[in-house]
């Protein structure tokens, strides 16, 4: 199961992306308290007999339990949703519907973010490519350090820093830039600069753009 993972006042809520289930139990415990305690209550339990008397099916339609290690839990169809998260917080119900609606209509950020993410692994393998093609005809071999030497470069680039990056962790913003980084590293490949040239130029190409960015967002809070 793919899952968003949407931040609510610090706290990491899932949702299923395909249909907008909802994790109960990481919902509840940012507010001490558990699913199965909304569900003992006499009108939780009569609002699901009603659900799946009008929708014919069982509980098991709307109530899951998960187990594992990638988010486990109590998970409640978008249709408990929000009566359950009204129960821990108004504005959290409010906030819950909302992120359902997104998700449901395809807009929400996590989409956005997916395809970014994308599209950096697609100029990734752009990348690596170009790499290939100018060794293949400098009539040179290319072995595993070579790619991993350009993928710490845009590294270095991106976040001033050659260490590996966790490409899930990036903001959607990031992940452009990475996806620009690596799309003109491999131009740059192909001219036949050299390593440490690429490096500076990328490098200032990257602060700029995030220059360029802070300077958008200064405008925004402006206005």
């Amino acid at each position: 199961m793919n899952l968003v993972k949407a931040d609510y006042s610090g706290h990491r809520i899932s949702f299923s992306e395909a249909d907008a289930w909802f994790n109960a139990t990481e919902a509840a415990a940012f507010y001490g308290k558990k699913p199965i305690e909304w569900l003992r209550i006499q009108e939780a339990e009569k609002y699901i007999e009603a659900l799946c008397e009008f929708h014919k099916v069982g509980v098991a339609h709307f109530v899951k339990t998960k187990r594992g290690t990638k988010s486990p839990g109590t998970w409640f169809h978008p249709l408990l949703a929000v009566p359950f998260a009204r129960w821990c917080d108004v504005m959290f119900a409010i906030w819950c519907d909302d992120q359902i609606n997104k998700i449901l209509r395809g807009n929400h950020p996590h989409f956005d973010w997916k395809k970014m993410r994308s599209e950096a692994a697609s100029s990734f393998k752009v990348m690596n490519e170009a790499l290939r093609l100018v060794r293949d005809a400098q009539d040179k071999k290319t072995e595993g350090y070579h790619y991993s030497n350009e993928a710490r470069l845009v590294n270095y680039a991106l976040a001033g820093k050659s260490a590996a990056l966790n490409r899930e962790s990036l903001s959607g913003e990031e992940l452009a830039l990475l996806a620009k980084l690596e799309t003109r590293n491999a131009v740059l490949i192909a001219q036949g600069f050299d390593y440490q040239t690429r490096k500076a130029t990328l490098r200032i190409f990257a602060a700029e753009a995030l220059s360029g960015q802070a300077e958008l967002k200064l405008a925004a809070i402006a206005a």
